[in-house]
Protein backbone atom coordinates (compact mmCIF):
# COMPACT_ATOMS: atom_id res chain seq x y z
CA UNK A 1 0.00 0.00 0.00
CA UNK A 2 1.37 3.59 -1.16
CA UNK A 3 1.84 5.85 1.71
CA UNK A 4 0.52 9.62 1.01
CA UNK A 5 2.89 12.15 0.37
CA UNK A 6 2.53 15.40 2.05
CA UNK A 7 1.51 17.92 -0.55
CA UNK A 8 4.02 20.29 1.17
CA UNK A 9 7.21 18.22 0.62
CA UNK A 10 9.74 20.30 -1.07
CA UNK A 11 11.59 18.90 -4.44
CA UNK A 12 13.67 19.87 -6.97
CA UNK A 13 11.46 19.73 -9.83
CA UNK A 14 13.45 20.61 -12.41
CA UNK A 15 17.20 20.83 -12.97
CA UNK A 16 18.92 22.63 -16.56
CA UNK A 17 22.74 22.48 -17.47
CA UNK A 18 24.32 24.72 -20.21
CA UNK A 19 27.81 24.28 -21.44
CA UNK A 20 27.92 26.79 -24.89
CA UNK A 21 30.44 26.89 -27.81
CA UNK A 22 32.37 30.00 -27.76
CA UNK A 23 31.33 32.51 -28.88
CA UNK A 24 28.81 32.20 -25.35
CA UNK A 25 26.44 34.53 -24.72
CA UNK A 26 26.16 36.77 -21.63
CA UNK A 27 26.03 35.08 -18.38
CA UNK A 28 22.77 36.33 -17.84
CA UNK A 29 21.76 35.41 -21.22
CA UNK A 30 22.82 31.40 -20.65
CA UNK A 31 21.10 31.92 -17.47
CA UNK A 32 18.19 32.56 -18.68
CA UNK A 33 18.40 29.73 -21.79
CA UNK A 34 19.21 27.44 -18.82
CA UNK A 35 16.04 27.92 -16.55
CA UNK A 36 13.35 28.61 -19.27
CA UNK A 37 15.00 24.34 -19.82
CA UNK A 38 14.70 23.46 -16.24
CA UNK A 39 11.00 24.95 -15.74
CA UNK A 40 7.69 24.37 -17.38
CA UNK A 41 5.86 27.77 -18.55
CA UNK A 42 3.59 27.35 -16.01
CA UNK A 43 6.56 27.23 -13.29
CA UNK A 44 8.31 30.38 -14.90
CA UNK A 45 4.88 32.37 -14.61
CA UNK A 46 4.39 31.46 -10.85
CA UNK A 47 8.38 31.58 -9.96
CA UNK A 48 7.99 33.97 -6.49
CA UNK A 49 11.71 34.30 -5.74
CA UNK A 50 14.86 34.07 -8.53
CA UNK A 51 18.03 33.28 -6.67
CA UNK A 52 21.39 34.19 -8.38
CA UNK A 53 24.62 32.42 -7.51
CA UNK A 54 27.07 35.62 -7.43
CA UNK A 55 28.43 35.79 -10.81
CA UNK A 56 32.32 35.86 -11.65
CA UNK A 57 32.54 37.00 -15.11
CA UNK A 58 30.87 40.05 -14.76
CA UNK A 59 30.14 42.94 -12.59
CA UNK A 60 26.44 42.75 -12.58
CA UNK A 61 24.21 44.61 -9.80
CA UNK A 62 21.23 42.89 -10.19
CA UNK A 63 21.24 39.77 -12.45
CA UNK A 64 18.12 37.83 -11.87
CA UNK A 65 16.25 41.11 -13.20
CA UNK A 66 18.23 40.79 -16.25
CA UNK A 67 17.23 37.44 -16.96
CA UNK A 68 14.07 37.97 -15.74
CA UNK A 69 13.71 40.90 -19.09
CA UNK A 70 15.58 38.06 -21.06
CA UNK A 71 12.52 35.28 -20.34
CA UNK A 72 9.45 38.03 -20.17
CA UNK A 73 8.25 37.66 -16.48
CA UNK A 74 7.76 39.21 -13.57
CA UNK A 75 9.23 37.78 -10.45
CA UNK A 76 7.89 39.15 -6.69
CA UNK A 77 11.78 38.52 -5.20
CA UNK A 78 14.85 38.79 -6.99
CA UNK A 79 18.27 37.79 -4.90
CA UNK A 80 21.84 37.60 -5.22
CA UNK A 81 24.52 36.13 -3.20
CA UNK A 82 27.30 37.00 -2.03
CA UNK A 83 30.28 35.28 -3.29
CA UNK A 84 31.36 31.63 -2.50
CA UNK A 85 31.32 28.27 -4.00
CA UNK A 86 28.96 27.12 -1.05
CA UNK A 87 26.15 29.41 -2.19
CA UNK A 88 24.43 27.06 -4.28
CA UNK A 89 23.35 24.29 -1.84
CA UNK A 90 22.94 27.36 0.86
CA UNK A 91 20.32 28.47 -1.51
CA UNK A 92 18.54 25.10 -1.97
CA UNK A 93 18.38 25.06 1.80
CA UNK A 94 16.87 27.84 2.74
CA UNK A 95 14.18 27.49 -0.65
CA UNK A 96 13.72 23.92 0.46
CA UNK A 97 12.52 25.30 4.45
CA UNK A 98 11.00 28.60 2.79
CA UNK A 99 8.04 26.03 0.40
CA UNK A 100 7.79 23.85 3.83
CA UNK A 101 7.06 26.54 5.71
CA UNK A 102 4.91 28.41 3.04
CA UNK A 103 6.91 31.34 2.29
CA UNK A 104 7.85 30.58 -1.35
CA UNK A 105 5.76 28.52 -3.58
CA UNK A 106 8.16 28.42 -6.47
CA UNK A 107 11.96 29.38 -6.44
CA UNK A 108 14.66 29.32 -9.13
CA UNK A 109 18.40 28.84 -8.48
CA UNK A 110 21.04 29.06 -10.66
CA UNK A 111 24.09 30.75 -11.96
CA UNK A 112 26.43 31.25 -15.10
CA UNK A 113 29.43 32.31 -16.31
CA UNK A 114 30.79 33.42 -19.56
CA UNK A 115 34.62 33.35 -18.50
CA UNK A 116 36.50 31.17 -21.66
CA UNK A 117 34.34 33.50 -24.41
CA UNK A 118 35.75 36.84 -21.97
CA UNK A 119 38.86 35.88 -21.75
CA UNK A 120 39.59 35.09 -25.66
CA UNK A 121 37.12 37.81 -26.84
CA UNK A 122 39.82 39.80 -24.75
CA UNK A 123 42.64 38.46 -26.53
CA UNK A 124 40.77 39.07 -30.05
CA UNK A 125 40.77 42.68 -28.78
CA UNK A 126 37.12 42.52 -29.30
CA UNK A 127 34.36 44.11 -27.02
CA UNK A 128 31.90 41.67 -25.45
CA UNK A 129 28.87 43.96 -26.10
CA UNK A 130 27.36 42.66 -22.93
CA UNK A 131 25.13 44.37 -20.88
CA UNK A 132 26.54 47.48 -18.77
CA UNK A 133 24.27 47.04 -15.46
CA UNK A 134 23.01 50.56 -13.97
CA UNK A 135 23.68 50.75 -10.07
CA UNK A 136 20.25 51.82 -9.32
CA UNK A 137 19.09 47.89 -10.33
CA UNK A 138 19.61 46.49 -6.81
CA UNK A 139 18.41 43.28 -6.09
CA UNK A 140 15.23 42.72 -3.16
CA UNK A 141 17.47 40.68 -1.15
CA UNK A 142 21.17 40.33 -0.66
CA UNK A 143 21.86 37.12 0.86
CA UNK A 144 25.36 35.70 2.41
CA UNK A 145 28.00 37.40 4.09
CA UNK A 146 30.69 39.21 2.60
CA UNK A 147 33.71 36.11 1.85
CA UNK A 148 36.67 36.54 3.63
CA UNK A 149 39.48 34.90 2.05
CA UNK A 150 42.22 36.32 4.41
CA UNK A 151 42.84 38.40 7.33
CA UNK A 152 44.84 41.79 7.63
CA UNK A 153 48.02 40.41 8.34
CA UNK A 154 47.73 37.54 5.77
CA UNK A 155 46.81 40.09 2.94
CA UNK A 156 49.90 42.17 3.97
CA UNK A 157 52.06 38.86 2.95
CA UNK A 158 49.93 38.64 -0.58
CA UNK A 159 47.89 35.83 0.19
CA UNK A 160 44.66 34.93 0.08
CA UNK A 161 43.61 33.13 -3.26
CA UNK A 162 42.89 29.34 -3.33
CA UNK A 163 45.69 28.49 -5.04
CA UNK A 164 48.00 29.20 -1.96
CA UNK A 165 45.86 28.03 0.75
CA UNK A 166 44.90 24.24 -1.05
CA UNK A 167 48.18 23.30 -1.74
CA UNK A 168 48.91 24.19 1.63
CA UNK A 169 46.42 21.70 3.10
CA UNK A 170 48.02 19.36 0.70
CA UNK A 171 51.80 19.75 1.78
CA UNK A 172 50.12 18.85 5.66
CA UNK A 173 48.25 16.09 4.52
CA UNK A 174 50.66 14.24 2.82
CA UNK A 175 53.42 14.99 5.88
CA UNK A 176 50.65 13.49 8.02
CA UNK A 177 50.28 10.32 5.95
CA UNK A 178 53.83 9.94 5.77
CA UNK A 179 54.84 9.98 2.16
CA UNK A 180 57.22 11.54 0.21
CA UNK A 181 56.43 14.23 -2.54
CA UNK A 182 56.65 11.25 -5.49
CA UNK A 183 54.31 8.78 -3.23
CA UNK A 184 51.64 11.63 -2.30
CA UNK A 185 51.54 13.24 -6.03
CA UNK A 186 50.98 9.21 -7.11
CA UNK A 187 47.83 9.38 -4.74
CA UNK A 188 46.59 12.75 -5.68
CA UNK A 189 47.10 11.59 -9.60
CA UNK A 190 45.15 8.29 -9.33
CA UNK A 191 42.36 10.15 -7.56
CA UNK A 192 42.00 12.82 -9.97
CA UNK A 193 42.15 10.31 -12.99
CA UNK A 194 39.26 8.59 -11.56
CA UNK A 195 37.28 11.98 -11.44
CA UNK A 196 38.17 12.75 -15.10
CA UNK A 197 36.54 9.34 -16.17
CA UNK A 198 33.49 10.62 -14.32
CA UNK A 199 34.00 13.43 -16.24
CA UNK A 200 34.64 11.99 -20.04
CA UNK A 201 30.73 10.45 -19.16
CA UNK A 202 29.53 13.60 -18.54
CA UNK A 203 27.90 14.99 -21.27
CA UNK A 204 28.12 18.86 -19.50
CA UNK A 205 31.72 18.40 -18.54
CA UNK A 206 34.01 20.99 -19.92
CA UNK A 207 36.48 18.11 -20.58
CA UNK A 208 35.39 15.05 -21.72
CA UNK A 209 38.49 12.89 -22.61
CA UNK A 210 39.79 10.18 -19.77
CA UNK A 211 43.26 10.53 -18.73
CA UNK A 212 46.12 8.61 -17.13
CA UNK A 213 47.37 9.45 -13.69
CA UNK A 214 50.29 10.64 -14.86
CA UNK A 215 49.25 13.25 -17.16
CA UNK A 216 48.32 14.67 -14.22
CA UNK A 217 51.52 15.37 -12.54
CA UNK A 218 53.27 15.66 -16.54
CA UNK A 219 54.56 18.40 -18.04
CA UNK A 220 53.21 17.82 -21.52
CA UNK A 221 50.58 19.06 -23.10
CA UNK A 222 50.85 22.98 -21.06
CA UNK A 223 50.27 21.05 -17.70
CA UNK A 224 52.47 23.67 -16.09
CA UNK A 225 53.06 23.80 -12.18
CA UNK A 226 50.67 26.35 -10.86
CA UNK A 227 51.15 26.05 -7.27
CA UNK A 228 53.61 23.51 -5.69
CA UNK A 229 52.90 20.38 -5.75
CA UNK A 230 49.74 21.26 -8.01
CA UNK A 231 49.79 21.38 -11.96
CA UNK A 232 46.74 23.03 -14.32
CA UNK A 233 45.40 19.64 -14.06
CA UNK A 234 45.19 19.15 -10.67
CA UNK A 235 42.87 22.48 -10.07
CA UNK A 236 39.87 23.96 -10.96
CA UNK A 237 39.00 24.58 -14.07
CA UNK A 238 36.72 28.16 -14.46
CA UNK A 239 37.90 28.61 -18.41
CA UNK A 240 34.18 27.76 -19.03
CA UNK A 241 30.72 28.74 -20.96
CA UNK A 242 28.45 27.32 -18.49
CA UNK A 243 24.96 27.67 -16.43
CA UNK A 244 22.77 25.37 -14.84
CA UNK A 245 19.51 26.49 -12.81
CA UNK A 246 17.28 24.24 -10.80
CA UNK A 247 12.87 24.85 -9.75
CA UNK A 248 12.35 24.11 -5.90
CA UNK A 249 8.72 23.75 -4.99
CA UNK A 250 6.40 21.71 -3.17
CA UNK A 251 5.43 17.94 -4.22
CA UNK A 252 2.02 18.80 -4.77
CA UNK A 253 2.90 22.33 -6.22
CA UNK A 254 5.13 20.55 -8.56
CA UNK A 255 2.32 18.64 -9.65
CA UNK A 256 -0.22 21.35 -10.53
CA UNK A 257 2.85 22.74 -12.79
CA UNK A 258 3.28 20.14 -15.05
CA UNK A 259 6.51 18.49 -13.80
CA UNK A 260 6.47 14.49 -14.25
CA UNK A 261 5.90 12.94 -11.07
CA UNK A 262 9.05 10.48 -12.00
CA UNK A 263 11.01 13.56 -12.11
CA UNK A 264 10.55 14.64 -8.12
CA UNK A 265 13.73 14.55 -6.06
CA UNK A 266 12.74 15.09 -2.72
CA UNK A 267 15.25 17.40 -0.57
CA UNK A 268 15.56 14.93 2.61
CA UNK A 269 18.33 16.66 4.92
CA UNK A 270 20.67 19.72 4.87
CA UNK A 271 23.73 21.25 7.50
CA UNK A 272 25.71 24.05 7.09
CA UNK A 273 28.79 24.95 9.10
CA UNK A 274 31.87 27.42 9.13
CA UNK A 275 34.69 27.09 10.34
CA UNK A 276 37.17 30.28 11.05
CA UNK A 277 37.89 33.01 8.77
CA UNK A 278 41.84 32.92 9.23
CA UNK A 279 43.64 30.24 7.87
CA UNK A 280 46.87 31.07 9.42
CA UNK A 281 44.98 29.90 12.97
CA UNK A 282 42.92 27.12 11.89
CA UNK A 283 42.98 24.05 14.39
CA UNK A 284 43.49 21.66 11.67
CA UNK A 285 45.10 21.40 8.27
CA UNK A 286 43.88 17.75 7.54
CA UNK A 287 40.56 17.41 8.86
CA UNK A 288 37.44 19.86 8.92
CA UNK A 289 34.97 19.76 11.87
CA UNK A 290 33.01 22.25 10.03
CA UNK A 291 32.18 19.41 6.94
CA UNK A 292 31.41 17.06 9.96
CA UNK A 293 28.78 19.22 11.65
CA UNK A 294 27.54 19.95 8.37
CA UNK A 295 27.15 16.57 7.61
CA UNK A 296 25.81 15.46 10.94
CA UNK A 297 22.94 17.85 10.78
CA UNK A 298 22.29 16.59 7.28
CA UNK A 299 22.36 12.99 8.17
CA UNK A 300 20.28 13.91 10.97
CA UNK A 301 17.26 15.94 9.76
CA UNK A 302 17.22 12.42 6.95
CA UNK A 303 17.35 10.14 9.74
CA UNK A 304 20.18 8.63 7.72
CA UNK A 305 23.95 7.90 8.15
CA UNK A 306 26.78 8.05 5.74
CA UNK A 307 26.33 4.23 5.34
CA UNK A 308 23.05 4.72 3.72
CA UNK A 309 24.27 7.23 1.19
CA UNK A 310 24.74 5.80 -2.65
CA UNK A 311 25.75 8.97 -4.44
CA UNK A 312 28.13 11.92 -3.40
CA UNK A 313 29.68 14.34 -4.97
CA UNK A 314 32.35 16.12 -2.80
CA UNK A 315 33.53 19.43 -3.13
CA UNK A 316 36.52 19.04 -5.47
CA UNK A 317 38.39 22.20 -6.36
CA UNK A 318 41.73 21.09 -5.75
CA UNK A 319 42.69 17.42 -4.28
CA UNK A 320 43.39 18.21 -0.54
CA UNK A 321 39.86 19.51 -0.90
CA UNK A 322 38.25 16.05 -1.30
CA UNK A 323 40.87 14.16 0.87
CA UNK A 324 39.77 16.64 3.71
CA UNK A 325 35.83 16.16 2.87
CA UNK A 326 36.34 12.58 2.45
CA UNK A 327 37.94 12.00 5.48
CA UNK A 328 35.26 14.09 7.39
CA UNK A 329 32.60 12.12 5.64
CA UNK A 330 34.03 8.26 6.15
CA UNK A 331 34.42 7.97 2.99
CA UNK A 332 37.21 5.95 1.05
CA UNK A 333 38.66 8.54 -1.63
CA UNK A 334 38.09 6.91 -5.07
CA UNK A 335 36.02 8.72 -8.57
CA UNK A 336 32.90 6.98 -6.53
CA UNK A 337 32.92 10.59 -4.70
CA UNK A 338 31.62 12.40 -7.62
CA UNK A 339 28.67 12.60 -10.16
CA UNK A 340 29.98 15.06 -12.46
CA UNK A 341 33.77 14.84 -12.83
CA UNK A 342 35.08 17.64 -10.42
CA UNK A 343 35.83 21.35 -11.24
CA UNK A 344 38.74 20.35 -13.16
CA UNK A 345 37.03 18.14 -15.64
CA UNK A 346 33.02 19.04 -15.38
CA UNK A 347 34.23 22.75 -14.74
CA UNK A 348 34.79 24.97 -12.03
CA UNK A 349 32.59 28.14 -13.00
CA UNK A 350 33.52 30.30 -9.78
CA UNK A 351 30.64 29.74 -7.08
CA UNK A 352 28.04 28.02 -9.34
CA UNK A 353 29.95 24.45 -9.80
CA UNK A 354 27.40 23.00 -6.84
CA UNK A 355 23.94 24.23 -9.29
CA UNK A 356 25.74 21.43 -11.68
CA UNK A 357 26.50 18.80 -9.43
CA UNK A 358 23.13 19.03 -7.93
CA UNK A 359 21.10 19.13 -10.84
CA UNK A 360 23.47 16.33 -11.97
CA UNK A 361 22.78 14.19 -8.79
CA UNK A 362 18.97 14.98 -9.86
CA UNK A 363 19.20 13.07 -13.02
CA UNK A 364 21.46 9.99 -11.32
CA UNK A 365 18.38 9.86 -9.22
CA UNK A 366 15.79 9.74 -11.52
CA UNK A 367 17.57 7.00 -12.85
CA UNK A 368 18.28 5.09 -9.41
CA UNK A 369 15.36 6.24 -7.45
CA UNK A 370 15.77 4.14 -4.04
CA UNK A 371 18.98 5.76 -3.77
CA UNK A 372 19.76 8.53 -1.23
CA UNK A 373 22.51 11.29 -2.45
CA UNK A 374 24.35 13.67 -1.01
CA UNK A 375 26.16 17.29 -2.30
CA UNK A 376 28.61 18.78 -0.18
CA UNK A 377 29.49 23.00 -0.66
CA UNK A 378 32.56 24.76 -0.19
CA UNK A 379 33.13 28.64 0.20
CA UNK A 380 36.59 30.40 0.67
CA UNK A 381 39.53 28.52 1.89
CA UNK A 382 37.78 25.62 3.31
CA UNK A 383 36.06 27.86 5.36
CA UNK A 384 32.36 27.78 4.32
CA UNK A 385 30.34 24.27 3.63
CA UNK A 386 26.22 23.41 2.97
CA UNK A 387 25.28 19.73 2.02
CA UNK A 388 22.01 18.54 0.74
CA UNK A 389 20.91 14.72 1.23
CA UNK A 390 18.23 14.35 -2.00
CA UNK A 391 16.29 11.17 -3.01
CA UNK A 392 13.50 10.17 -5.66
CA UNK A 393 11.95 8.36 -2.41
CA UNK A 394 9.94 10.48 -0.21
CA UNK A 395 11.31 11.62 3.19
CA UNK A 396 9.79 10.18 6.64
CA UNK A 397 10.79 12.88 9.11
CA UNK A 398 10.32 16.42 8.67
CA UNK A 399 13.03 19.33 7.88
CA UNK A 400 14.44 21.34 10.12
CA UNK A 401 15.03 25.40 10.17
CA UNK A 402 18.43 26.01 8.46
CA UNK A 403 21.40 27.25 10.64
CA UNK A 404 25.07 27.61 10.80
CA UNK A 405 27.05 26.08 12.67
CA UNK A 406 29.82 28.63 13.56
CA UNK A 407 33.07 26.68 14.17
CA UNK A 408 35.32 29.03 15.14
CA UNK A 409 37.75 27.30 17.47
CA UNK A 410 41.07 28.93 16.41
CA UNK A 411 44.90 29.02 17.45
CA UNK A 412 46.93 31.95 18.56
CA UNK A 413 48.46 34.37 15.85
CA UNK A 414 51.40 36.43 15.56
CA UNK A 415 51.96 38.92 12.71
CA UNK A 416 56.22 38.53 13.02
CA UNK A 417 58.97 36.41 14.68
CA UNK A 418 62.29 36.54 15.33
CA UNK A 419 63.57 32.59 16.12
CA UNK A 420 63.02 28.87 15.39
CA UNK A 421 59.54 27.84 14.20
CA UNK A 422 58.34 24.43 13.42
CA UNK A 423 56.89 24.47 9.64
CA UNK A 424 53.46 23.10 9.29
CA UNK A 425 52.47 23.84 5.50
CA UNK A 426 54.08 25.26 2.48
CA UNK A 427 53.90 25.67 -1.03
CA UNK A 428 55.69 27.78 -3.47
CA UNK A 429 53.66 29.77 -6.43
CA UNK A 430 55.47 29.75 -9.89
CA UNK A 431 54.76 31.83 -12.90
CA UNK A 432 53.70 30.78 -16.26
CA UNK A 433 57.30 29.55 -17.28
CA UNK A 434 57.56 27.30 -14.39
CA UNK A 435 59.67 29.49 -12.83
CA UNK A 436 58.98 29.65 -8.90
CA UNK A 437 57.88 33.73 -7.98
CA UNK A 438 57.52 33.28 -4.00
CA UNK A 439 56.26 30.91 -1.27
CA UNK A 440 54.36 30.92 2.08
CA UNK A 441 54.42 28.63 5.32
CA UNK A 442 52.44 28.69 7.91
CA UNK A 443 54.68 27.81 10.90
CA UNK A 444 54.32 27.38 14.75
CA UNK A 445 56.82 29.69 17.22
CA UNK A 446 58.11 27.82 20.47
CA UNK A 447 55.10 29.09 22.28
CA UNK A 448 52.20 27.55 20.56
CA UNK A 449 51.55 30.49 18.35
CA UNK A 450 51.04 30.21 14.67
CA UNK A 451 52.52 32.54 12.39
CA UNK A 452 52.19 33.32 8.12
CA UNK A 453 55.75 33.62 6.55
CA UNK A 454 55.97 34.75 2.99
CA UNK A 455 59.68 33.06 1.23
CA UNK A 456 61.37 34.46 -1.48
CA UNK A 457 64.54 33.44 -1.60
CA UNK A 458 65.70 31.58 -4.74
CA UNK A 459 67.04 28.45 -2.85
CA UNK A 460 64.89 28.65 -0.07
CA UNK A 461 62.00 28.27 -3.08
CA UNK A 462 63.59 25.61 -4.42
CA UNK A 463 63.98 23.60 -1.69
CA UNK A 464 60.24 23.89 -0.71
CA UNK A 465 59.29 22.49 -4.82
CA UNK A 466 61.70 19.28 -4.12
CA UNK A 467 61.89 18.28 -1.02
CA UNK A 468 59.31 18.01 2.08
CA UNK A 469 59.82 21.19 4.67
CA UNK A 470 56.68 20.30 6.56
CA UNK A 471 57.84 19.25 10.03
CA UNK A 472 61.36 20.64 9.77
CA UNK A 473 62.51 23.94 11.74
CA UNK A 474 63.03 26.97 10.13
CA UNK A 475 64.25 30.48 10.81
CA UNK A 476 62.06 33.57 11.01
CA UNK A 477 62.79 36.93 10.41
CA UNK A 478 59.92 39.20 11.01
CA UNK A 479 57.27 38.21 8.62
CA UNK A 480 59.63 36.21 6.23
CA UNK A 481 61.30 32.50 6.45
CA UNK A 482 64.54 32.74 5.84
CA UNK A 483 66.05 29.07 6.35
CA UNK A 484 65.83 26.09 6.81
CA UNK A 485 67.34 23.72 9.44
CA UNK A 486 68.14 20.00 9.17
CA UNK A 487 67.68 18.27 5.81
CA UNK A 488 65.05 15.35 7.20
CA UNK A 489 61.59 16.34 8.54
CA UNK A 490 60.36 14.79 11.83
CA UNK A 491 56.51 13.19 12.29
Amino acid sequence: MSTKIDPRRPVIAGVSQVTAPFPAPEPTALLADALSAAATPEALAELDSLEVVAIGTRPYTNPGLLVARELGIDVGNIAYTTHGGHSPQMLVNRAAWDIWTGKRSVVAVGGAESWRTRRLLRREGRPTGWTVQDESEQPDELIGRELSMATATEARRGFGDPLDAYPMLESALRFEAGRDLTEHNDVIARLWADFGAVAAANPHAAIRREVDPGDIVSPRDGNRLISHPYRKLAVANNDVDQAAALIVTSYGRALTLGFPQDDLIFIHGFGEAVDCDSFTARESFTTSAAIEAAALDALTMAGVTIDDIDLVDVYSCFPSAVQVGARALGLPLSGALTVTGGLTFAGGPWNNYVTHSVATMVVRLREQPESLGMCTANGGLLTKHAIGIYSATPPTQELSAPHVRRLDSQRPVVDEFRGPVSIKATTVRYGRDDTPSHGFAVAETPGAERILLRVEEPELLSELGSSETVGRTGTAEGWRLVDLVGNRAVR
